[in-house]
């Protein structure tokens, strides 16, 4: 088993020369049903349809030295092969994936700062379907939220109970933190607060005088190579009969009003049974999923761009965060990659990782010193020795930072709930 320091010394070698541009992450995946299975991408809505990220036309990568997919498969004339692919998870759902796995093993990482927006903190969340559960279930934080530290629940949440949104309070200087969280001149109040942006980006840009924001250091992206589509359908069978002439009553059946679209929009007490669960409901057949060659997770940790991030021009400063965040960038793609259930028909499993440095004037990555199997404990060891580099020359984690539910948030959250169970429209984003 390699040593977590070998690892630490490795990283901050490779942070000190320029001639190393990134570290290089690959996974080969397989479906958990097996080789050529079809797998399901996400959806996007599209001209009022479902649309996967799918290209019919496409290069597919092929190993060369030490298994690395640095060559291109080609055809009878030389010239890279076309073929087909489909994204199955891509930069921004990666990212958000690691960040949450970190935050999941904080306790046996040794910790981890934050912004954590929670009701009780001594409370376990019981999911009773009411709103008052709903909100004392509740536990956010900037490792969870999609926009981390710049998310909007964390910029309105309340420092103290009962208090008023930080950004309009400023209460114990939080929106102060907040907006002067920064790369570009001094990332300290990042490092400390918010490490997590610094590796998965971020861009605070409302309501502030400068726009402060970080591209990814960390991106991978999970693709099906030589993908060919899968037709299916399925059918929702009701075992006891039920006419289409029946109408019933919502109330009756301890429901609220339905509501009807249109400019004349109003509550209805009656409806079609269907719209209670109620009958078959047929399908059709359509393409669902994507038998594909090869499936793989590809990606990196820009050593380019964390040695850029500046802290007020302290050169000792900047060499001992690039090497942390690099360590913290590693250990969160290996968690993530112990948990590939990316969603229903999409559940994947690594058959082999490689984890290198991208060296200037090398095609095939320099294999980086990374025990895949070890446990959590490896990974805190390593980001231990990490982090004593980094106290060593004045920085350091701070602890999470507590924030509670103000009234205008609670407000949007009852009603929420409150469109979700009378089945009013609830924001999705649309226009």
């Amino acid at each position: 088993m390699p040593n977590p320091s070998a690892l630490v010394d490795a990283i901050r070698a490779a942070v000190g020369d320029t001639a190393v541009a990134a570290v290089a992450i690959e996974h080969d995946l397989e479906p958990i049903d097996g080789p050529g299975s079809a797998v399901s991408p996400p959806t996007y809505p599209s001209n009022d349809v479902a649309e996967h990220p799918y290209s019919p036309e496409g290069t597919v990568p092929i190993p060369s030295d030490g298994g690395w997919l640095t060559k291109l498969a080609t055809g009878e004339d030389g010239r890279p092969a076309s073929a087909p692919l489909v994204i199955l998870d891509d930069v921004q759902a990666q990212s958000a994936r690691a960040s949450q796995a970190l935050w999941e093993h904080r306790v046996e990482l040794g910790g981890l700062p934050g912004f954590v927006l929670r009701s009780d903190e001594d409370r376990l969340g019981n999911g009773t379907n009411s709103v008052e559960a709903l909100l004392a279930d509740l536990s956010l934080s900037s490792w969870t939220l999609s926009h981390r530290h710049a998310d909007s629940w964390i910029q309105t949440a309340a420092a103290n109970p009962d208090g008023q949104p930080v950004w309009k309070s400023n209460d114990d200087g939080l929106a102060d933190v907040l907006t002067g969280i920064n790369s570009t001149v001094d990332a300290t109040s990042a490092f400390t607060y918010a490490p997590n942006s610094l590796l998965y980006g971020f861009w605070l840009s409302a309501d502030t005088v400068r726009r402060h924001r970080q591209a990814r250091a960390y991106r991978t992206r999970i693709i099906g190579y030589g993908a060919r589509p899968v037709r299916s359908g399925a059918t929702k069978v009701d075992l006891l009969p039920i006419s289409k002439a029946s109408q019933v009553d919502r109330a009756a059946f301890g429901y609220g009003p339905a509501k009807t679209k249109g400019s004349k929009a109003k509550a209805e007490r009656t409806d079609r049974p269907s719209n209670l669960g109620f009958g078959p409901n047929p399908g059709s057949v359509g393409v669902h999923g994507y038998g594909c060659e090869r499936i793989a997770a590809r990606g990196a940790i820009s050593l380019q761009l964390l040695r850029s991030l500046q802290f007020g021009g302290d050169r000792a400063k900047q060499s001992a965060a690039a090497t942390a965040l690099t360590v913290l960038g590693l250990a969160g793609d290996v968690l993530l990659r112990r948990r590939m259930f990316l969603r229903s028909g999409c559940d994947l499993f690594a058959t082999a990782s490689r984890y290198g440095l991208w060296r200037q004037g090398r095609a095939v990555p320099e294999t980086l010193p990374v025990d895949v199997a070890a446990d959590v404990s490896w990974w805190a060891q390593a980001l231990e020795s990490a982090l004593e580099d980094c106290r060593s020359v004045g920085l350091e984690f701070a602890a999470p930072v507590r924030l509670y539910l103000s009234e205008p948030q609670r407000k949007l959250v009852r009603e929420g709930a409150e469109a979700l169970r009378s089945g009013a429209p609830v924001e999705d984003g649309s226009q």
